[in-house]
């Protein structure tokens, strides 16, 4: 069989890929969406080929609808889809879309408006349990505010799924909780609907 398209051929491959907006949601991957899905981030080009990749490894579990829509939002917010976002598939078919906290930091300078921030533990002050991890609080300035941004996250919120990364690192992950929301305070426009994989109870186990 020859390895060369025919002009008819062609066609019906490009019309295939003009018609896919209006196909059903749960439709499988044609490689002409792949070439459709190709979306440009500021890192530089997502090819066909890293659709197909994502398809198979990072978001295997994925419906075809959800990878449409964690690459349009990667797009969007302009990261990477391989190593700064992350996509967590819902039972109701949606999708909750995750940064790594330096990802969503990356964000936030990219305003122009960034000016600092710090995180602090908070242990148990007194009692038979004092000096153990109770939460931490995180603090983010940003340029034009009045007042910076304070959120403080707590280990009985969040360290509920005994995953490993709680296990392990439950200062670092509890942490990122909190800074993760003070930066999604302070900076709505760039960080609205993204959350950091340890505030997600996907991102617990």
């Amino acid at each position: 069989m020859s390895g060369f398209e025919t002009a008819a051929q062609l066609k019906e491959r490009e019309d295939a890929g003009r018609s896919l907006a209006a196909g059903p949601a749960n439709a499988p991957l044609a490689i002409a969406e792949e070439d459709r899905l190709a979306v440009e981030s500021s890192h530089g080009t997502v090819t066909a080929a890293d659709v197909r990749t994502l398809r198979d490894t990072l978001c295997a579990k994925f419906s075809p609808a959800q990878l449409r829509l964690y690459l349009a939002v990667c797009a969007r917010k302009g990261v990477d889809p391989f190593t700064e976002a992350y996509g967590f598939p819902n039972s109701d078919g949606g999708l909750a879309f995750g940064l790594r906290i330096d990802g969503m930091r990356a964000l936030a300078m990219r305003t122009g408006d960034y000016l600092s921030r710090s995180v602090e533990t908070i242990l148990v002050p007194e009692g038979d349990h004092k000096g153990e991890l109770q939460g931490a609080r995180a603090t983010v300035v940003r340029k034009g505010m009045t007042a910076p941004v304070v959120e403080e996250a707590w280990m009985a919120e969040y360290n509920r799924g005994g995953g490993r990364g709680w296990a392990q690192f439950p200062e670092t992950m509890i942490r990122k909780v909190a800074e993760s929301k003070a930066l999604r305070a302070a900076f709505p426009d760039a960080l609205s609907g993204v959350y950091e994989p340890a505030e997600l109870s996907e991102g617990r186990d």
